[in-house]
């Protein structure tokens, strides 16, 4: 018989232990559409966590963000990482409900590709319609066989900006990324085009609320024309055997396995630092990823 105290720790175990495991139809409409919106995939408690975190330490995060620019010259700001720590970031991505969701719609073994922090502040600029794989071809995978797991901070609306997928455009295959202005994204021209007959739809997401989406799916978001912020944190993950295959440059892209972590593990605490000793940042590099990513203006022609 349990005495009170394993009891009470029993109970207390039971309230952290809970997991989402998609069912055949969403894998079935993931693949119709592109992208799959999970309601309640997190608890808001847990990304509260991460939301405390991001203001409490905002002194830590703030100078290793990369301002990122849109045709019209607005900025949002990004927080890269590849590695994965036992910090707060290092952590997220590995929880077992993620991968095993990332995994599920893959069909097949993933790792870690790279996540990130999207801020958009009041009146800040949008990200133009694109496709990961239109600048992940040039990290040297050979095929689309990435997915991203996008789960909202805070509530994401139209007003604020939220992301916005086109229904069913995954199956155009991979589209050329070109500059526009201060920025890159995928040609106006066949974006327009493919509206023509494709619904644009709008991720309206509470905190906890997750999309996941295929790397070669449209998709933006507008200007947050709102006095609220809108902050979510993206999870991306590669097929293994769809690492690059031309290394150099590419290091923090390679396979490296990914050791997947309990469900309860942000309610219980087992994490460290907000940011591991900084090591987990990544900045992307001008003369790499420049040509690829709007991370820096373009200049004016």
């Amino acid at each position: 018989m349990l005495s009170n105290s394993q009891l009470n720790q029993s109970e207390s175990d039971q309230k952290y232990e809970f997991s989402y495991q998609l069912t055949e139809a969403q894998i079935a409409q993931y693949h119709r559409d592109g992208f799959l919106i999970v309601p309640g995939f997190f608890q808001s408690a847990e990304t509260e966590v991460l939301h405390r975190s991001l203001i409490t330490h905002v002194d830590e995060y703030a100078p290793l963000e990369i301002q990122t620019f849109d045709r019209t010259g607005q900025s949002y700001s990004i927080l890269y990482w590849a590695e994965l720590g036992d910090s707060l970031l290092g952590v997220f991505p590995r929880i077992a409900r993620i991968v095993d969701g990332a995994e599920a719609l893959l069909g097949e073994a993933c790792y870690h590709w790279h996540s990130k922090i999207c801020r958009k502040l009041p009146n800040s600029g949008q990200v133009e319609w694109h496709q990961d794989y239109g600048s992940w071809y040039y990290n040297h995978c050979l095929s689309p066989q990435l997915i991203t797991c996008a789960i909202a901070i805070e509530p994401c609306s139209l007003e604020n900006g939220c992301l916005q997928m086109l229904k069913g455009s995954h199956v155009l295959g991979r589209m050329e990324v070109i500059e526009m202005g201060n920025t890159v994204g995928t040609d106006p021209q066949r974006v327009q085009k493919a509206m023509e007959t494709m619904e644009i739809v709008n991720c309206d997401m509470e905190p906890g609320d997750a999309v996941f989406f295929h790397s070669n799916v449209l998709h933006g978001s507008p200007p947050n024309r709102s006095d609220r912020s809108r902050t979510m944190i993206f999870c991306g993950y590669n097929a293994v055997l769809n690492e690059p295959f031309i290394r150099e440059g590419q290091e923090h892209h390679c396979y490296r396995p990914l050791h997947k972590l309990p469900d309860s593990v942000i309610m219980k605490g087992a994490y460290g630092a907000a940011l591991e000793n900084k090591a987990e940042v990544y900045k992307p590099r001008p003369e790499i990823d420049k040509p690829y990513m709007n991370i820096h203006p373009f200049p004016e022609k």
